[in-house]
């Protein structure tokens, strides 16, 4: 996967044409990605500036940095905010999972594993250079996902899934050609050229010739995506509509009012979940309660959608929901 926009430190990125024969647009299909959300997310850990939509989720997600493999992910991009393409494999469709996408990326040859890895980094990383590479690389990108997205996946999907349904209508309405001209100011198309500017070094052009175009909304592209291996299956990702919206905050209830609605203990937890991420064990000691009342409390919270959760280790943490956070606040 290729460099989306041009950095400053970087000059010469030139422009990828896909030619699409007549039948070819009508072959054009839309795809969610969970693999490729993963991968381009960590451009925005890279370089926040770049990003200025996700800085409340790169804010929010700091303090489980650490809890990360960066030997292993630091691997996985270059200073062009290159990838490897086999880390984000073929798209079926809209209703792919990240563990649909993760069995996918483990069968994976060996030798394209390295092929690619070097391609990026210019040689094969030291830690990933033995023969349990793709089982560090999966490993790390499991508990990535775990950890950094899957908290916030439903949303993020529903804006996808909505980018989705917004292009189909334009087909619909106004046709394909005007859908490719609407997904981005970098992306054009005229005449079977549809060109995507500021990705590729050289510029090149690739015939679809029958293999079908994927196009794919993200989060994570302030501009075009690509593939980074010349000859890949075509594949575009673009921005999605409304992604500034995910973080939007309505007016937020008072605190007594939220009291009588969830209950003061439960309004307490939320309160010192929203400092850091907690176990029930630290929560007993804080609120100077047993664990089962706390596990009591949590479990409702959880059911209603007010706390997320995740494993490190042996150990369960929560953290404020989305809609806790729209309601008492960062």
């Amino acid at each position: 996967m290729a460099n989306n926009e041009v950095p400053d430190y970087i000059e010469g990125w030139r422009v990828l044409t896909y030619l699409l024969a007549p039948g070819d647009l009508g072959e054009i299909r839309f795809a969610i990605s969970p693999s490729t959300e993963a991968i381009l997310s960590l451009r925005a850990l890279r370089d926040p500036s770049r990003f200025p939509l996700q800085l409340p989720w790169v804010r929010r997600v700091q303090n489980r940095l650490a809890d990360l493999d960066w030997e292993v992910l630091g691997c996985l991009m270059n200073e062009r905010m290159g990838s490897p393409d086999f880390l984000t494999p073929p798209m079926s469709g809209p209703l792919t999972t990240y563990a649909a996408d993760l069995a996918a990326i483990a069968g994976t040859d060996r030798a394209d594993v390295e092929r690619q890895l070097v391609a990026v980094n210019g040689h094969l990383p030291e830690p990933l250079a033995g023969p349990d590479a793709l089982g560090r690389i999966l490993t790390a990108m499991e508990r990535y996902w775990r950890i950094m997205l899957a908290p916030h996946w439903p949303r993020m999907r529903t804006i996808l899934e909505a980018d989705v349904a917004y292009r189909g209508r334009v087909v619909t309405q106004d046709g394909t050609a005007a859908m490719l001209n609407g997904l981005a100011p970098t992306i054009g198309y005229a005449d079977g050229r549809l060109r995507a500017d500021q990705v590729s070094n050289p510029s090149r052009e690739e015939s679809v010739a029958g293999r079908g175009l994927t196009l794919y909304p993200t989060m994570f592209g302030p501009g075009a995506v690509i593939p980074f291996d010349v000859g890949h299956q075509p594949e575009l990702g673009y921005p999605a509509r409304g992604q500034g919206t995910l973080w939007e905050l309505p007016a937020r209830p008072s605190s007594s009012d939220l009291g009588r609605l969830i209950g003061r203990e439960r309004l307490r937890i939320l309160g010192l979940l929203r400092g850091r991420p907690r176990s029930t064990g630290d929560l007993a000691v804080e609120l100077a309660v047993t664990a089962p009342a706390v596990s009591q409390h949590l479990q409702l919270l959880r059911r209603t959608g007010l706390v997320d959760s995740y494993r490190v280790g042996k150990q369960v943490f929560y953290q404020p929901s989305d809609l806790a956070t729209m309601l008492i606040g960062r």
